[in-house]
């Protein structure tokens, strides 16, 4: 009788909804996880999501016994889970990362990034309509079948495993803990020789989000400003890789600090003696550069523990840049701010070891903010995907501008390398890289004939 009066209360194109089992596993499953669908449908890369799949099912499934208060709580709670989870795996951070990094978000500019307004108008829309349905019909919920639930949300959670499980997210912050110690500075010999020789100026550069191609050509074109001729002259360079675990941060500790360890425990332990410190020791000025906020993930307060005497930041540079890059990650734009490190090299008057945290490649990026050179409005040109080809436009401006630079500085040991892949939604973008490896490339002051060396 409740079944027959539920479906006279709804429209005949609709009167399949007062199956109660049908209607309970819409609850259970569809509604909870319509974004991760719609993503899978799209093309959308999401990390799998086994764990908030099961527990939003189970929720739907106490929902139709326990009081509202309790199924909201519970609800929000799997939502919570599976957005720190999700966010975790996609980033490469550790839970407490985001717990930090949304503390601070204050200072993104999310309204810069159609995707991610777009993701958080659909989450909100997917929680309301899911919340009122659990706590609204649950006379309808009661009637429906747990039994088919739970089997269907086993299925869609081995479904999801099968379609999401990859690689690439396998190098987060958690998944580098008891792994071997592996950096661009070691792998390169740059640490060596600026530890043990004298040079005048040194020069770190983590690039953002710059990994490794699969494709040779597409690698090739990436580093074509290393091919410079005068360069050559100048410099012996050298061309690698790394394998890198976890975010941003977890980069710099991986290059000043030679450490799988979190810039939170490093800050915290006396017995790491990171880089800056060491050339500080040495006699070094030490000068760091960041063009975002001091404030993200605490740098004013942890970059003068691992050493560096001057610290720069996004607030310190206005005037320098009067033009701003990014999306959400909005601050001077890269290549602005070269001619600015090559003017501190060149007057420096003691030797230098200055380091930089770039940021306008930080995903998800604003299009067309490099030289149009690769085609990239044409199906992403030549990189064949529209958001990676822009992002490979920055890289090329910024590598082809400290290229340039070394022609006005005094020869100057220097080690360029990423942080880590791009962390994209694309799967397709994703999969333009190598799991797990970033790119680097050093520059050695020389004088003889010039050469190019792949190190492996």
């Amino acid at each position: 009788m409740r079944q027959a009066a539920l479906a006279q209360g709804l429209p005949a194109r609709f009167a399949w909804l007062s199956n109660p089992t049908l209607f309970l596993c819409i609850a259970g499953l569809v509604l909870p996880n319509a974004l991760s669908l719609g993503a899978l449908i799209a093309g959308i890369g999401c990390p799998p999501r086994t764990g908030p799949i099961l527990c939003y099912a189970t929720v739907a499934m106490i929902a139709r016994l326990a009081p509202a208060p309790a199924v909201i709580a519970l609800y929000i709670a799997a939502a919570a889970y599976d957005a720190v989870s999700t966010i975790a795996l996609l980033f490469g951070l550790s839970p407490s990362e985001i717990g930090l990094a949304i503390h601070l978000s204050g200072e993104l500019k999310f309204f810069q990034s159609p995707l991610y307004m777009a993701l958080i108008a659909g989450l909100t829309a997917v929680i309301a309509a899911n919340l009122v349905v659990l706590i609204f019909k649950r006379d309808a919920l009661k009637r429906g079948n747990p039994v088919v639930l739970f089997v269907l949300a086993l299925a869609l959670a081995a479904a999801d495993l099968a379609a999401n499980t990859s690689p690439h997210y396998q190098f987060g912050t958690l998944f580098g803990a008891g792994k071997p110690m592996d950096s661009a500075g070691e792998e390169s010999g740059f640490r060596q020789a600026i530890l043990a020789g004298k040079p005048k100026s040194v020069l770190l550069v983590v690039v953002e989000a710059m990994g490794e191609f699969h494709d040779p050509a597409k690698q090739d074109l990436l580093l074509q400003s290393f091919r410079n001729a005068d360069l050559l002259k100048r410099y012996d360079v050298s061309i690698g890789d790394a394998t890198y675990y976890g975010s941003t941060t977890a980069a710099e500790m991986r290059e000043l600090c030679n450490t799988r360890k979190s810039y939170l425990e490093v800050a915290k332990d006396d017995s790491i003696v990171c880089l800056p410190k060491l050339m500080d020791e040495r006699g070094y000025q030490t000068i760091s550069l960041h063009n975002f906020t001091s404030a993200f993930f605490g740098r004013a307060d942890w970059y003068p523990k691992l050493g560096f005497e001057k610290r720069i930041f996004g607030q310190d540079l206005v005037g320098v840049s009067q033009r701003k890059c990014g999306g959400p990650f909005r601050g001077p734009c890269d290549v602005d701010l070269v001619p600015m490190i090559g003017k501190q090299l060149r007057e420096a008057k003691k030797p230098t070891f200055f380091y930089w945290m770039t940021l306008s490649t930080h995903v998800p990026i604003a299009p067309h903010e490099g030289t149009p050179r690769l085609g990239c409005e044409k199906n992403g040109g030549a990189i064949g995907h529209v958001e990676v080809c822009y992002m490979t436009e920055m890289w090329i401006d910024l590598l082809e501008s400290l290229v340039k630079m070394t022609a006005d500085i005094p020869p100057t040991e220097i080690l360029i390398v990423g942080d880590h892949a791009p962390p994209l939604w694309s799967k397709a973008g994703r999969e333009l890289f190598a799991p797990g490896k970033v790119t680097w490339v050093r520059l050695k002051p020389r004088a003889q004939d010039k050469k190019v060396s792949r190190v492996r």
